[in-house]
């Protein structure tokens, strides 16, 4: 299982944090420059290049049964319940 954060869009990344370490899930945070995330082994970055929506389209291309998606983008939502 993988859980992806919409960094630019997710108010609650430590919660996912803490959450994804107590069960052993890994989690990709998607933005479109660095930013900074624990040092965790379960826990990476994807930086994508910089753009309209090329984070949602990272996670939308990856999104699949079995992947959690977390966002405050509606939009993105939308893609990736379809």
């Amino acid at each position: 299982m993988t859980i992806y954060v919409d960094a630019d869009a997710c108010p609650v990344k430590g919660e996912v944090y803490r959450v994804a370490g107590g069960h052993g899930i890994t989690v990709v945070v998607v933005s479109n420059s660095p930013i900074a995330v624990p040092p965790e082994p379960f826990i990476s970055r994807a930086v994508v290049d910089a753009g309209m929506d090329k984070a949602d389209d990272y996670i939308a291309e990856r999104a699949r049964k079995g992947v959690i998606v977390i966002t405050a983008d509606v939009p993105l939502a939308a893609r990736v319940v379809k």
